[in-house]
């Protein structure tokens, strides 16, 4: 028959094996998932905001065409809603905009 220390090991192996598959696996979820963008110059944009990351200044913003756009809030980035300007931190899933 087996030894203790063959036994742990072939039970160790397997355990350490389908540890890493896990890991891994939790990783690829979570790793950054690319959005289907259109690539557009500045310009003045009109829609409705699908996602906004606040550290990193950018939005996604889905165009009338239903194009999605991503754009970066910079100092001259202007958002108005409903015709008044406000700040990158009213941007919320959903909320339409005019984007300068």
């Amino acid at each position: 028959m087996f030894k203790p220390k063959e036994i742990k090991k072939r039970i160790r192996t397997p355990l350490v094996f389908i540890a890493l598959i896990l890991i891994s696996l939790t990783i690829l979820q979570f790793c950054g998932k690319e959005k289907d963008t259109v690539l557009v110059s500045s310009g003045t944009y009109t829609g409705i905001v699908t996602d906004a990351v606040e550290p990193a200044r950018e939005f996604y913003l889905k165009l009338n065409d239903d194009s999605l756009v991503r754009l970066n809030f910079i100092g001259e980035t202007t958002l108005k809603k409903n015709e008044e300007t406000v700040p990158f931190s009213e941007l919320k899933e959903g909320t339409k905009v005019e984007v300068e």
